[in-house]
């Protein structure tokens, strides 16, 4: 049975999204965590001085450093000592998945950005548990409000952008 491979999949990231993906794995594998997790990917996307996420962060009015100390709390619980990485979590494929069909169905958008992710997380039922188990301040984002006014959420994000190239 065909598969989609991880490299088309992940090639619909845009930029942002994919420099983000490739510095978790850098990431990860200094830590010496054995998979490539969403808390690692979060934080990454963090690292950058401005994203979709950090445009829903700012608009919900998530505490920066409660959620900075959450997410390294959550990175520490991870195992460590792993000589190579084995694998990726399968909930970031999953999310790049859903983010890919929020984007294109409900956006018009040919690449995911991390908003879309954001949003993926959040209404796909078995991952719907991720971002508030990495912070709970991820329970301040309101789903409802940020599909319909997401425009206006992440306006001036560098994601706009990143639109694909025909």
């Amino acid at each position: 049975m065909a598969e989609i491979k991880r490299t088309a999949l992940f090639g619909k990231l845009n930029s942002l999204g994919y420099k983000a993906i490739e510095g978790a794995t850098v990431f990860c594998k200094m830590r010496t965590n054995p998979f490539v997790e969403m808390v690692h990917w979060i934080h990454q996307i963090l690292q950058q001085p401005d994203s979709d996420l950090h445009r829903i962060i700012k608009h919900f009015g998530l505490d920066q450093s409660r959620l900075a100390a959450e997410l390294t709390a959550a990175l520490d619980r991870l195992p460590r000592g792993a000589a190579s990485i084995s694998n990726f979590s399968s909930d970031i494929e999953e999310a790049v998945e859903r983010g890919w069909v929020f984007s294109t169905l409900m956006y018009s958008e040919s690449l995911v950005r991390t908003g879309h992710v954001v949003i993926a997380l959040l209404k796909t039922k078995n991952l719907r548990y991720l971002l508030p188990e990495l912070s709970r301040e991820f329970n301040k984002v309101k789903l409802d409000t940020l599909t319909d006014t997401f425009a206006q959420v992440v306006a001036g994000s560098p994601e706009e952008a990143l639109k694909a190239t025909d």
